[in-house]
């Protein structure tokens, strides 16, 4: 037998005792079904929808949220504008000219002659006087509001008294 010969056998050798060496075929069970195209676009959507949803209600409540915040900045410049008059009105009110009317209108005079109290003993330094307001002579007295209406309501009743006759 030629080489050429033994080669063309070989397979058959080899497929008779694969054959033999092979084991047996069973059946096997089938795989589990798929999710089809239908059911991954459903999912998909739905996961989509979701997400808008989501999106939406987000919006709303930042766009909320806005609102409060531009409602409360209102307020605390309303406030902050309040504040401001009240300091403009205690401004003018401790100012000296203020201060010098109230102090008319309660009947105070300027004292050229002042008096001080020594707060650790409570000792009186200086001799206390009364005044007239007519002290200072450079100093006029200007009558409050109240009391130049009650003047002129006086001068009113005068003048009627003198023409009643």
């Amino acid at each position: 037998m030629t080489a050429w010969d033994s080669i063309k056998e070989a397979p058959r050798r080899l497929g008779e005792a694969a054959v033999s060496a092979r084991p047996h075929l069973r059946a096997i069970t089938s795989p589990t079904p798929r999710v089809g195209s239908a059911g991954f676009a459903v999912f998909v959507v739905a996961l989509f929808v979701a997400g808008m949803i989501g999106m939406l209600v987000l919006t709303t409540a930042l766009q909320n949220q806005a609102f409060a915040v531009r409602s409360a900045e209102r307020t605390a410049s309303e406030l902050s504008y309040r504040v401001s008059d009240l300091e403009a009105k205690v401004n003018r009110a401790q100012a000296p000219s203020a201060l010098g009317e109230r102090a008319a209108a309660l009947g105070m005079v300027p004292n050229p002659n002042a008096v001080f109290i020594d707060l650790g003993t409570g000792e009186v330094l200086g001799e206390a006087r009364t005044v007239t307001g007519e002290e200072i002579p450079s100093l006029t007295h200007v009558a409050a509001p109240a009391d130049q209406q009650a003047d002129e309501a006086t001068e009113n009743t005068d003048e009627t008294a003198e023409v009643a006759p």
